[in-house]
């Protein structure tokens, strides 16, 4: 039987591993999993000395127990400070909490997973409050918006290399770029002011060892294949909410790189058990054939999820999630 860890490079690589791995680029339900929270952003930040390295450690402690609990094949850790913005664009000031934690569930989980991070240096949808600023710059200063999404992107491509090299062998990219009606930028400007940069990014990273995940949620059909040719080995969402169909998208890519996600996370909070069994059931279905499928939500599992409707998925995985005749262990199943 093979490992979580093994699953998922199989499934990176676009190939059939013995049952098909699952994992989320976000885990919210410690508390209501193992009885305890995550401690981060502005609590952690208020420790130090040996409280903040104790927390750090419970921290770990949380990781590795999530991840094997739930047979993850890989588990994200969060940043423990969030990105800090300026005009002069996003850093953190320190990574260094992170970076321990990434090498202690590195060296701790014995390699049953994969550590995952990342961050993302190209342009996302901007919030409400900018759309309108950012687009006009766009045509009167598309220079400096050139030139200030090769800063983010070199910036974010030096903090990933730092994570790699700490052991987060997974990068997630989440820059989010579509809407249900489809890309915020048209083709042609996505072209031009993303396009380059996300292959630049996929390019180093990729280089630098890692597996690299890109997320986006929406209608990502009208520039899919700029996505496909900056070669990330995976896609997530595929999002049911913009009525991404996952067989359709599962033909189209083929073997250009895996997918990931298709399960819909408004019937998980919603509580609806069919629509969650039918929504996990045809992901399955329409994934997993060939390899190159990540069972997971087309979001991630946040707070707002009730732990036991997101079982009714993970469950749905064991019953259907079978490539060959030797099924999970009973041990490994969770809860």
């Amino acid at each position: 039987m093979m490992t979580p860890r093994e699953r998922a490079i199989e499934a990176l690589n676009c190939r059939i591993p013995d049952f098909v791995p699952t994992m989320e680029i976000d885990f919210e339900l410690t508390r209501q999993l193992l009885g305890e929270d995550l401690l981060l952003g502005e609590e952690l930040c208020k420790l130090s000395g040996k409280e903040k390295t104790a927390a750090l450690n419970k921290n770990i402690d949380l990781y590795i127990r999530t991840a094997l609990t739930l047979d993850y094949s890989a588990n994200t850790i969060h940043p423990t400070r969030t990105p800090l913005y300026t005009p002069e664009g996003k850093f953190y000031d320190t990574l260094e909490d992170e970076l321990y934690v990434i090498k202690q569930v590195y060296k701790e989980s014995n390699g049953v997973f994969l550590v995952a991070a990342g961050i993302d240096g190209t342009y996302p949808i901007p919030d409400g409050s900018s759309f309108e600023e950012f687009s006009y710059r766009l045509f009167d200063e598309e220079d400096d918006m050139l030139a200030f999404a090769k800063q983010n992107t070199n910036w974010a491509i030096e903090q990933m290399k730092r994570m790699i090299d700490a052991g987060a062998l997974v990068m997630y990219n989440c820059s989010d770029y579509c809407f249900n009606s489809g890309p915020f930028l048209s083709p042609s400007q996505f072209e031009i002011f993303i396009y380059p940069f996300l292959r630049q990014q996929t390019s180093a990273l990729r280089e630098a060892g890692a597996y690299v995940i890109k997320h986006t949620d929406g209608n990502i059909l009208p520039i899919l294949d700029m996505l496909l040719d900056c070669r990330p080995h995976c896609i997530h969402s595929i999002d049911p909410l913009a009525r991404m169909d996952i067989a359709q998208i599962k033909k189209y890519i083929g073997k250009r790189c895996a997918i990931m996600g298709n399960v819909d996370s408004t019937l998980l909070q919603l509580g609806d058990i069919d629509g969650i069994r039918k929504s996990a059931e045809n992901a399955l279905k329409h994934g997993m054939p060939d390899g190159g499928y990540i069972f997971s939500t087309c979001n991630t599992v946040f707070k707002d999820i009730k732990f036991e409707h997101y079982k009714i998925m993970l469950d749905t995985r064991y019953q259907y999630g079978k490539y060959f005749t030797e099924s999970l262990s009973p041990q490994t199943k969770c809860c």
